[in-house]
């Protein structure tokens, strides 16, 4: 029994011992793990900081090109809008020839139904380039606003802005937006009719004015409603196109039925000397009061 007894124990401490060394084991395979886990972590958190980083590197430069590319487009868009445009010695001259007699009023405008479109038929008798003629066509038909500071144009007070106009379209729906007692125009219809037919005709000569004259435009009208009007633009191959541009500006004016304007700085000025000579708020004021009955069709420029 002894035997047994002793027996048994051995096999007991056996066990124990067995059990102690797998307990052993299991233990120093869970530190195992437990260290593994933490180097993939470890690992896992520096292969995250270097993606955030990197993503943060990206966001800023994206940032950083979009902004360079907002302001690039910004400055080009601007040296295209507000391209100071150096016209020269530009004279015009404005006559209405009145169909019952030679009193001439100066205060005559369209009396056409509300909604019609006058034609404008421009004549290239000079041969302009395609790029000149789109500019004479953008006089009239653009609607694209312009944000000019007064400090360009040596106004007061100089850091206020005004709006201004690139084609007699956008300016003529600014001025209709107030009502008026007769219509003023808003749509014009181009055309290229060499026989001169159209309610505005544009005549772009080589010719030389023997006055000196760049721009020439005559009224026809009966009473004081305009029933024709021919604008003759003078030397016109010799023109640049933003030359051309602001001529066409200045003489479509005239075929509306404005008059000169007391303002050096104004496009409707008898000589332009403004660099930015874009259709201007006393422009658009001149021809809301013209179209609701005012005795005057002078552009008075109050600042």
């Amino acid at each position: 029994m002894l035997s047994k007894k002793a027996d048994d124990l051995e096999r007991s401490k056996g066990e124990l011992e067995r059990k102690i060394a797998e307990r052993d084991k299991s233990s120093n395979e869970v530190e195992q793990e437990k260290i593994i886990l933490e180097e993939i972590s470890k690992a896992n958190e520096k292969k995250a900081s270097g993606m955030r980083r990197k993503l943060s590197y990206t966001i800023i430069l994206s940032v950083a090109v979009v902004a360079g590319g907002f302001a690039s487009y910004s400055y080009y868009e601007n040296q295209i809008l507000l391209n100071v445009v150096h016209v020269g010695n530009y004279n015009s001259n404005y006559v209405i020839k009145n169909l019952r007699g030679d009193i001439v009023n100066t205060y005559v405008s369209w009396n056409v139904a509300s909604g019609t479109a006058l034609t404008v038929n421009i004549v290239n008798q000079a041969g302009v380039t395609p790029d000149k003629l789109f500019a004479v066509k953008d006089a009239v038909l653009s609607k694209d606003p312009i944000t000019l500071e007064n400090s360009l144009l040596n106004k007061v007070p100089p850091d206020i802005s005004a709006t201004y106009y690139k084609g007699w379209e956008g300016a003529l729906a600014d001025a209709a937006s107030k009502k008026t007692e007769f219509f003023i125009p808003q749509q014009f219809k181009i055309t290229d009719d060499p026989n001169g037919a159209g309610d505005i005709v544009i005549m772009l000569t080589s010719d030389l004015n023997p006055d000196g004259l760049s721009g020439y435009t005559k009224d026809v009208a009966d009473g004081n409603q305009i029933l024709k009007s021919d604008i003759t633009i003078y030397n016109a191959n010799e023109l640049s196109a933003d030359q051309l541009g602001a001529i066409t500006r200045h003489e479509f004016g005239h075929a509306m039925g404005l008059a000169h304007s007391t303002a050096p700085e104004d496009l409707m000025h008898a000589t332009i000397q403004t660099g930015y000579p874009y259709i201007s708020q006393c422009d658009i004021d001149a021809i809301t009061g013209l179209y609701n009955g005012d005795k005057t069709s002078q552009v008075v420029c109050q600042n």
